[in-house]
């Protein structure tokens, strides 16, 4: 029986591990192949591609993301050929056995994992052999009971998933996904995998054998589906050094971690021995508020995981991606912006702000009533309103999240948003006083060119920090940009001429693609390559702003502490004190010592430097 494999991925970039899995475990015996689309493609093409394969049997894999195309495909394709046997499994159909096969147009179902059980199916069915398998279900014998999960070693035999020789000439411009372990050890009442039982790995020498011919490709991004890669120490540590020995230029490997039982050890490890650039650490902190964490099974160390952050910080080789979730029990709109804060002041290089989802078969959406959760009934099943969060909130926090996205998630203009939000009182007050200046001067939200993103920000903070928002859109700007902002000098071309001479640059070039802007001070024109911000804070910012790579020079009026390390302290200038005192003071001299004896606070009594 010709059978197909298929999913519709969210897009092209995203390459499918489970068809892979699914067909490697089956194609030496079955006719069978797989095959990808996206949920942009016109789904009437599709059904025209399918039958055209004179397919049998036709097995799609089910998302959050596809889960109603799935069923109007399934729809589409039983009116035109109802004989097709339709099997459906993966993650969304998982737990809800009975709506799936009461709603959709569909023969079967298999709930778990279906490198060997769908092998079976397909033999029991080429056969005409009754199935009874365990966690296969029909309209009429549904078996509630997920498929045993799969003997990792088993996989290990099979041809790999990662290096089909179809895939061969797209690794470099799609994300391969690549597992080290299955289960999850953590209950989050909100998460499908607290739904799976137990913590799987495979073995080291697969791995290896299978990274090292991955990383001999022209891969640019693998991604690992591990729910927590760091669960096992020493697991970690032996895939980190393996790939830091064998991984080529421009590669980079996206991990999800709980960082607050991060072991010091793979911290050590990576700041020592980590290639630039070469990970990506996503970490779902979800909220901060301990009474929720309690509710949801998230335990969590927020100081430790702050620690451990800051630490892998230091030397820039990780990229940062933390996540949020609005709409968690017990916290609403003043104590979630708490949440947001605290976590948007690890500076992350994108925080990603979620709204909460009730996912089929998890604990949140079974207790909705006790929440007060209404949510939507269709895929993805986000949040409307609950106690905690009115419409009105929500829509808040929607508004805060697209300029979150806008303005710092993008990476458009870093000069700027630093100096701006390590100085406001509440980044996620600024975004949501920013977005309702937007809704107030009718900006555009979609549509909008890269100027008027400029401008819009510009006109929001009264140009007092034009300057920046001018160096961060020349930066930018890979050919010469259209010009938002009112020019500050008349004689372009005469500095063009002398930045030419000076700096020996490529006269053409400059004038074809150069634009030429005053910006602070004279320092800029001799010195091209500095970047000097001026900003007054206090001395343990200008400390830390420097141990995070912000600046390379920061300013601070006190000796360093003794934990402030990784910086140098150079004395470039002394501050000066006026004493002022009453005019009633009977005091006329103090010496210096007296002076630092009344500020270090020993001395408190006038009487006492009489």
């Amino acid at each position: 029986m010709k059978t197909l494999i298929t999913t519709l991925n969210s897009k092209f970039i995203h390459k499918s591990l489970a068809l892979r899995l699914l067909y490697v475990a089956c194609k030496n015996d079955h006719d069978i192949d797989f095959k990808e689309y996206t949920i942009k493609d016109d789904l009437n093409h599709i059904v025209e591609d399918l039958l055209s394969i004179d397919l049998d049997i036709l097995c799609l894999s089910v998302y959050i993301w596809n889960v109603d195309h799935i069923q109007k495909l399934c729809h589409l394709l039983k009116e035109r050929k109802p004989e097709l046997k339709i099997i459906v499994g993966g993650p969304e159909v998982t737990y809800e056995i009975d709506y799936f096969l009461d709603e959709f147009e569909i023969d079967y179902i298999m709930a778990g994992e279906g490198e060997v059980a769908l092998n079976q199916l397909l033999t029991a069915l080429e056969n005409n052999e009754e199935v009874n398998l365990q966690g296969i279900s029909t309209k009429e014998h549904r078996d509630p009971r997920l498929i045993p999960p799969v003997d990792l070693s088993y996989l290990e035999m099979l041809e790999s998933p990662y290096l089909l020789e179809r895939d061969m000439k797209d690794m470099k411009n799609r994300i391969l996904y690549f597992e080290t372990s299955r289960g999850c050890p953590y209950q989050c009442q909100y998460c499908l995998s607290s739904l799976e039982k137990g913590l799987r790995f495979f073995s080291m020498d697969y791995l290896k054998q299978q990274l090292k011919a991955i990383l001999n490709t022209d891969v640019k991004v693998i991604k690992l589906l591990d729910r927590s890669f760091n669960a096992k120490t020493e697991h970690a540590l032996e895939i980190l050094d393996f790939v830091f020995k064998n991984c080529h230029p421009g590669v980079q490997l996206q991990f999800e971690i709980n960082g607050d039982v991060l072991d010091q050890r793979i911290i050590d490890f990576i700041n020592e021995e980590a290639p630039d650039g070469l990970l990506r650490f996503e970490i779902g902190i979800q909220s901060t508020y301990e009474p929720t964490n309690k509710v949801v099974q998230r335990y969590q160390n927020f100081e430790r995981l702050c620690d451990v952050i800051r630490q892998l910080q230091q030397n820039h080789k990780i990229d940062f991606h933390l996540d949020l979730i609005a709409g968690l029990p017990l916290e609403n709109l003043q104590r979630f912006s708490k949440s947001f804060d605290d976590v948007f002041r690890l500076y992350p290089k994108e925080l990603q702000l979620g709204f909460l989802k009730l996912l089929r078969g998890t604990s949140l959406r079974k207790e909705a009533n006790k929440y007060g959760y209404i949510y939507e009934k269709h895929a993805p099943y986000e949040l409307i309103e609950s106690h905690d969060l009115s419409k009105e909130d929500i829509e808040k926090i929607h508004l805060a999240e697209d300029m979150l996205q806008k303005y710092w998630n993008s990476g458009r203009m870093p000069i700027t948003m630093n100096k701006v939000l390590r100085q406001c009182k509440s980044p996620f007050y600024f975004f949501l006083d920013l977005g309702e200046f937007y809704q107030a001067q009718q900006f555009k939200f979609f549509g909008f060119q890269l100027d008027e993103l400029f401008q819009y920000i510009n006109l929001y903070l009264k140009e007092r920090y034009e300057d920046e928002l001018i160096e961060d859109y020349l930066r930018l700007s890979k050919v010469k940009p259209k010009k938002w902002w009112k020019t500050r000098i008349d004689n372009e071309k005469e500095i063009k001429h002398r930045l030419i001479e000076k700096h020996q640059l490529n006269q053409e070039d400059v004038f074809r693609y150069g634009i030429v802007e005053k910006l602070k001070e004279d320092y800029l024109a001799v010195n091209t390559n500095a970047d000097i911000e001026i900003q007054t804070s206090d001395s343990t910012t200008g400390v830390t702003s420097t141990q995070e790579g912000i600046c390379d020079i920061g300013m601070a009026s006190r000796d360093l502490k003794d934990t402030e390390t990784g910086v140098t302290a150079t004395t470039i200038a002394q501050d000066g004190i006026a004493v002022i005192v009453n005019n009633e003071n009977p005091v006329e001299n103090l010496t210096s010592d007296q002076v630092k004896s009344i500020f270090t606070g020993e001395t408190t009594v006038w009487a006492d430097v009489q």
